[in-house]
């Protein structure tokens, strides 16, 4: 008896420094995150998510360090969790650099950096589309497989773009974008503009994010690739259009995509709303309403 207890004893060292041991840290990385819901979404996985390091991609160095002042102010201790990276997502040269800075393992991607109203359609398209097709190339390298995430911030305005669209070839591929083939040809469609008013160049570049994010996710089963809306946001993107919800109510959709255990056993290539329900890629659902349950 006395034996036993002495041999419980002896591991008692070993079990408690194994249990004690930190967990390993989820790499994320957060586009445009110097201001807005870029970085609410930041200070979201720093608050609630203690196994997170925060790589906060930012296309201005000098706000990026204020941003980085910011979040260690906001969330105190979490200094050895939070770096910023100099990214601008419209040039590939940039998004490249930044990809070989960070190096090592990315647990998910984040891509939140994007432009407004008021653009050319070629603009949107470019940062919108082409910024997280860009991201997601460069750092999918080093994203973890299998079970590594990407959240692609879209917006209600992509499903209401499809929904008004007239072009009747064009409404069915952004309906149904497993039909269009690939991403490569989906990178074809969106230089489609010439039928596309400069007015709804925002929506059609939306609409562009969650097509691919269907066909990204048919293209990588090994990853968990989803895309949301952050809702309708007061940003420098909204201002003096109504917008009255805080950045930190926009965070919340993006964060649950990359951190729920739940979508480990759900289908993935899906679109939520800013209620992180399900909803259709081709008609705007509004927060409250049913879940979309269709294909």
């Amino acid at each position: 008896m006395l034996s036993t207890f002495v041999l419980l004893l002896s591991l008692i060292g070993p079990l408690a420094a194994l249990s004690s041991s930190p967990r390993p840290m989820k790499r994320v990385l957060v586009s445009g995150a110097n201001k807005g819901i870029g970085k609410a979404v930041c200070q979201l996985l720093l608050e609630k998510h203690p196994d997170v390091y925060v790589i906060m991609g930012s296309r201005d160095v000098e706000r990026g360090e204020q941003a980085i002042q910011d979040l260690k102010t906001a969330v105190p201790g979490c200094e050895d969790r939070l770096e910023m990276v100099e990214l601008d997502t419209s040039s590939d040269d940039s998004v490249k650099k930044a990809a070989e800075a960070v190096g090592g393992s990315l647990y998910g991607i984040i891509n939140n950096a994007g432009i407004g109203f008021g653009r050319a359609v070629e603009d949107n398209v470019n940062v919108n589309y082409f910024g997280p097709r860009r991201v997601n190339f460069a750092f999918g390298k080093i994203l973890q497989r299998p079970g590594g995430r990407i959240v692609n911030i879209a917006s209600a305005g992509g499903p209401k773009f499809v929904d008004s669209c007239t072009d009747a070839a064009l409404k069915a591929k952004l309906t149904n974008p497993l039909i269009i083939g690939s991403v490569e040809e989906l990178d074809t469609l969106s230089g489609c503009t010439e039928g596309v008013a400069d007015g709804y160049a925002y929506g059609f570049s939306k609409a562009l994010v969650n097509a691919y994010t269907v066909l990204h996710a048919a293209q990588e089963p090994d990853l968990i690739i989803n895309s949301c809306t952050p809702g309708y946001i007061l940003t420098d993107l909204t201002e003096g259009m109504g917008a009255t919800n805080p950045p930190f109510m926009g965070a919340v959709p993006p964060v649950h995509l990359l951190m729920s255990p739940d979508f480990e056993n759900l289908p993935t290539g899906r679109y939520y709303g800013s209620d992180c329900v399900r909803s259709p890629i081709h008609v705007y659902r509004g927060p409250g309403d049913p879940p979309y349950e269709g294909e």
